[in-house]
């Protein structure tokens, strides 16, 4: 592979001096560059800048600026169109060797267009539906003013507003972005481009790190193109940071909120960002924004355990047990974002780019759980059961930090683009926990008359919250590592040519990318001595909450955490450490990965007629290895040696990609896509761990033997822009998938674990996923009056999908398919009022496989698979302009108005394993952008 790099290293050397000995050779060759504005001298990114009558477009960066290079001498008509604005037509002159400038101005086509257009959302929107218009492949945008006109708190939430989105959430937030009925995995993430590593064990990168208001734009792209990571099965999310402008700019927000739960919970979010160009001629740019959010978040959580017992008449389903779990937040997310740029010429910087994430998701949960004894009915048991008690003390510190440097010279037909980048995720701190076992002996009952909030009364009158009959038993103190750090390095040529009466442009380019990822535990596991007798009353708080899950459940006395530690630190020999438990928990999860990424591509982009075509391949050649641990017990099970166990796997893909437009007219147009992609295990899948959770009695084992996942992909689109600021999509995709990767859950028949649900990875052979989609954004500007502010933004998707499961004789559905999908928003712009209601669905879906075939109570049973609760959440948000000319503004938004459900169940939705709710959040701020002029 390395003799192939180093060709195509040549090749790029050897183009590079054809494209320079090209441009001093046609020194009578010239130049048109430009900017294209509002009359408010606001850039319009993604206008269509087309060049008569030679035939050439192109369209506008961020910074609204185009360059049209390697024009033969002479006079020319520049057309420039834009959804929203009527259109710009110049004439212009070209002389060799030298740059014709043109700075132009569009106007709105309408008094009501332009009261739309000049508003922040309706003004993000109409640059979004251009940058997607004059895209090669199908993509979404998600600009900053639509991100941040719904109370998007990260930029999962964001995301998952786009249509074939939906969302893993967690702790109120989305966390995971699942596009197009794939899960996490099966998509890309990165930050201009560039890859982001995972701080989890896992390829899938958590969004909920990185706050929304710190990108500019984000960028959802659903095809494949052979200058793109061909891991994107499902897609691509690119993070777009700031760059500089020609204006300065300025802007300050500072909003505090309220949530009406576990006593009232509060959070502030604060954000600033500033930015200009440096010189008469505005070569140095720099920008730097930064945001902060603090948030109490609370959380009410009851997660049941359903199954099914045989009293001697067939299976019926029973709940054997049940948490009670109060959740008390206070996390904190900072972000840093910025650039500083270098304008060399037309077309031509330097630049260097960056982005830190901090996360610190710290909080406690305080954990009574319920376990039935012998069940002598399906409503009564005997005095077996008993209760507990933890307390959860988590400090998981999350970061994602990413750089880059690099440049994009344009000399002549020639564009030349190369970048080194250097990204670091890690995961650090844990879960502590201090455990008590409670009363035993206890008779429950079971009240199932509500499926989903199943209850325990106590049949022979224990006092199951007494804290004086709870005595701690072990203490689990957290410390694990979490890290990956990626160096990446790419190198592009672009050569525009003539064939016959039609432009094109050749492009070539290598990419190499170096994985290192790696984990570390070194918990500490201590154990109460016998003559320990700590009770949960002698380290209670005066916490209480009443109306702890709408007063369905009680909380009992719950513990202060600082109280256990300070008796455990001045009694010293109550605890000890158990050094066997630390070493089968700590040694299992302890590996090394490492890999690398060797990739190269040839791409050709052509305009015929109305047709524009782009084919290209992609070759990636990838090569892992991993060292994890196995460990051997003696007949006492104590760890009797520790083996290192190495891997290691080589694999070269070739990933071709076509993508055809078809422009039926200036505004309307039919696409069709094909593109192969790849989706390679998650690193923490491969090493042969073990993970054991013995009170839940529940096993993780890796499985090195997992192999990437490979598909076929296919896209057609049909999409008709509105001349009021407005969108039609309806289009369908389908993607014949061969290995793919399923978390199955299973019960260990015998063995160390017998009994207990072990979770593992495997391959399997095919599978499939089908889905339509359909889109309509307008503003109604042509209704009388007041109403002429009204707009709609509104998406649908429907997706099915078909696996074939090892161990299973039906076809379920892959894990993370949702059905259906769905976003129905209403706006509103008049005046100093900008208003905007949103509604969002994502269907039920297979969170892992749990039914097997055979299992009591059916597929629909309590062991059944394992799937999470469809979610219908209603946001709102509304900005008012205090002072339009000084940029303040009023800003009141509603979360979670519906204070929808989160949580799983298995079979169907009467078997709950987890239901949690975090109630309604209501915010209110200012946000300031002044106008600091040019």
């Amino acid at each position: 592979m390395r003799k192939t790099v180093y060709s195509m290293l040549m090749a790029v050397l050897m183009i590079n001096g054809l494209a320079l000995n090209r441009v001093v050779g046609q020194e009578r060759k010239g130049t048109i560059a430009g900017r294209v504005t509002d009359a408010s001298h606001d850039v319009l990114p993604g206008a269509r800048v087309e060049l008569q009558p030679k035939g050439r477009t192109v369209a506008t960066d961020n910074q609204g600026q185009f360059t049209i290079s390697d024009v033969t001498a002479g006079e020319y008509k520049l057309t420039i169109s834009y959804v929203g604005f009527a259109p710009f037509e110049k004439a212009v002159k070209v002389a060799g060797g030298d740059v014709a400038q043109v700075d132009a101005v569009l106007e709105v086509k309408t008094v009501n267009e332009e009261m739309v257009v000049k508003a922040e959302r309706p003004r993000g929107e109409a640059e979004a539906l251009n940058l997607e218009r004059t895209a090669d492949n199908i993509v979404q945008i998600l600009p900053v003013e639509v991100i941040t006109s719904l109370p998007n708190t990260n930029v999962a939430d964001a995301v998952g507003r786009l249509p074939g989105v939906s969302l893993e959430r967690d702790e109120g937030e989305g966390k995971y972005v699942q596009i197009r009925g794939t899960e996490p995995r099966l998509s890309n993430v990165t930050i201009n481009g560039v890859n982001v590593p995972s701080p989890e064990n896992v390829r899938n990168v958590k969004l909920d790190v990185i706050p929304a208001d710190l990108v500019q734009a984000i960028a959802v792209n659903k095809t494949l193109s052979a200058n793109q990571d061909g891991d994107a099965i499902g897609g691509s999310v690119n993070l777009i940071t700031r760059t500089a402008g020609d204006d300065q700019f300025f802007s300050l927000s500072a909003i505090g909120g309220y949530t009406p739960i576990v006593n009232g919970r509060g959070l502030t979010q604060l954000g600033s960002t500033y930015g200009r160009r440096f010189g008469s001629d505005k070569r140095l740019g720099f920008i730097i924004g930064g945001g902060y959010d603090f948030n109490a978040r609370g959380i009410d959580d009851v997660e049941p355990a359903p199954g099914t017992v045989d009293l001697g008449h067939g299976p019926v389903p029973v709940v054997f047990g049940e948490d009670t779990r109060e959740y008390w937040y206070y996390r904190h997310r900072y972000g840093l974002a910025g650039s500083l740029d270098y304008r060399l010429g037309p077309g031509s910087d330097v630049y260097v780019r960056g982005l830190f994430s901090d996360f610190r998701d710290y909080g406690e949960d305080w954990i009574y759980s319920y376990s039935v004894g012998n069940f002598l009915t399906p409503t009564t048991s005997d005095n077996t059961g008993s209760m507990s008690y933890s307390h959860v003390f988590r400090r998981p510190r999350q970061q994602i930090f990413s750089i880059a440097v690099g440049a994009v010279h344009t000399l002549g037909a020639t564009l030349i683009n190369y970048e080194f980048a250097v990204s670091r995720a890690t995961q650090n701190g844990g879960f502590g926990s201090a455990s008590f076992s409670g009363p035993q002996n206890v008779a429950f009952g079971l009240d199932t008359s509500n499926p989903l909030k199943p209850k325990f009364p106590v049949l022979n009158g224990v006092n199951i919250f007494d804290p004086t009959t709870y005595t701690m038993t072990a203490q689990q103190i957290p410390n694990q590592h979490t890290g990956q750090l990626n160096f990446q390095g790419f190198a592009s040529v672009a050569r525009q040519y003539k064939a016959g009466s039609h432009l094109g442009t050749f492009e070539v380019g290598m990419k190499i990318r170096n994985a290192h990822k790696t984990q570390d535990f070194n918990q500490i596991f201590l154990t109460a001595a016998d003559s320990t007798n700590l009770t949960l009353s002698q380290v209670l708080t005066n916490f209480t909450n009443s109306g702890y899950y709408f007063g369905d459940y009680k909380i009992g006395p719950v513990s202060s955490y600082d109280k256990i530690n300070a008796f455990i630190n001045s009694h010293p020999g109550s605890f000890n450490v158990d050094v066997q438990i630390g070493l089968q928990r700590n040694l299992p999860n302890d590996w090394d990965t490492t890999e690398r990424v060797y990739a190269g591509y040839g791409m050709n982009t052509i305009d015929l007629g109305r047709f524009r075509l782009q084919t290209g391949v992609r070759f990636e050649t990838t090569q892992s290895s991993f060292t994890g641990n196995h460990l051997t017990l003696d007949a006492a099970g104590n760890v009797a040696s520790v083996t290192k166990v190495p891997g290691n796997n080589t694999y070269t893909d070739v990933l071709p990609s076509v993508q055809l437009r078809y422009g039926i007219d200036q505004n309307t147009d039919v696409r069709a896509a094909y593109g192969r992609g790849i989706a390679r295990p998650n690193f923490g899948d491969l090493p042969p761990f073990i993970v054991q959770d013995d009170f839940r009695k529940r096993v993780s084992v890796g499985n090195p033997n997992l192999v990437a996942t490979h598909a076929h992909n296919f896209d057609l689109l049909f999409e008709h822009f509105l001349p009021r600021v407005g969108i039609i999509q309806v289009g369908g995709f389908y993607k014949d998938l061969s290995d793919p990767i399923y978390r199955v859950q299973t019960i260990v028949p015998s063995g160390t674990f017998a009994g207990f649900q072990q979770t593992q990875s495997i391959n399997g052979s095919r599978a499939h996923i089908a889905g339509f989609e359909a889109v309509w954004e307008q503003h109604l500007s042509f209704l009388p009056g007041p109403l002429s502010g009204l707009g709609v933004a509104a998406n649908y998707s429907y997706t099915s999908s078909s696996a074939t499961v090892p161990g299973r004789s039906d076809h379920p559905t892959l894990q993370r398919t949702a059905p259906n999908n769905w976003n129905v928003n209403v706006t509103y712009d008049r005046r100093a009022l900008s208003a905007r209601l949103g509604l969002t669905h994502n269907d039920a879906n297979i969170f892992a496989y749990n039914f097997t075939d055979g299992a009591d109570g059916g597929i629909k049973g309590p062991n059944g698979d394992v799937y999470l609760y469809a979610h219908t959440q209603l946001d709102a948000q509304a900005t008012y302009s205090i002072k339009r000319e000084g940029g303040l503004k009023l800003v009141v938004s509603l979360l979670n108005l519906n204070n929808e459900v989160f949580g799983f169940y298995q079979g169907s939705t009467q078997f709950p394993i987890q239901r949690e709710f975090y109630s309604r959040t209501f915010m209110v701020g200012l946000r300031w952008v002044p106008s600091l002029g040019r």
